[in-house]
């Protein structure tokens, strides 16, 4: 997929968003943590801690997924298996394991959006195994929030790797990739939408019937 470093065209959105909370005016209950940088850090940590736990767990969940095997027949994707497959292991999972795997991971939640990146972090994935060798989080800035917002695009890794290499923030990024659709879409005709709203998370689709936010509303220039 051509990958095109679009320069800025369309106004920012996300990074002014930070108008709406003042700091100043931000405080803690009883006064613990004692500062906003002290409680912004902690928060920061308490995520990152998060993020990296979740990540590594879902690398083994996935990786545990993709062995099962049912009459001699390997289950190599994580859904649209066929009926006899994906039904199989819908009961070893609530039945012997004990578990809902639908509720641990489903393609309607962020898990599913992580996990379609693993073939291309690990090109071994399957060969390896995550419970004897450690399988990295491929970047060192960008969270598991990036991942998601550009989780359909075929250019997503590049788009990805400029945004570690600027070390964008979140807010930036959002703006960044906004831009790139805009910009996208006027040379090439409209292929991805912008979907967002106040209770989903945002990202980027490609049009088939769907309606997301009107990006033509979206003005030109800085």
């Amino acid at each position: 997929m051509n990958f095109k470093d679009y320069p800025r065209k369309y106004e920012r959105v996300f990074i002014d968003k930070n108008k709406k909370c003042k700091l100043e005016r931000v405080s803690t209950y009883n006064d613990i943590p004692k500062s906003n940088i002290e409680y912004i850090n902690l928060f920061r940590k308490t995520i990152k801690d998060l993020q990296d736990g979740y990540f590594d767990n879902l690398v083994k969940y996935n990786w545990l997924v993709r062995r099962f095997c049912y009459g001699g027949i390997r289950r190599k994707n994580f859904s649209r298996n066929g009926n006899f497959l994906d039904g199989a292991f819908g009961v070893f999972m609530r039945h012997f394991v004990g578990f809902e795997n639908r509720f641990i991971c489903t393609y309607g939640a962020c898990g599913g959006k992580i996990i379609s990146y693993f073939d291309d972090f690990f090109p071994n994935f399957d060969e390896g195994n995550p419970f004897k060798e450690e399988y990295k989080y491929p970047y060192k800035h960008i969270t598991l929030e990036y991942l998601f917002v550009v989780y359909q695009m075929p250019e997503r890794l590049k788009i990805l790797r400029r945004a570690e290499e600027q070390k964008m923030l979140y807010p930036k990024f959002l703006d960044y990739v906004l831009n790139y659709i805009l910009c996208y879409n006027e040379e090439h005709g409209e292929k991805y939408i912008f979907v967002f709203s106040n209770w989903l998370m945002p990202y980027i689709k490609a049009k088939k019937n769907y309606e997301g936010i009107k990006t033509s509303s979206i003005r030109s220039g800085k």
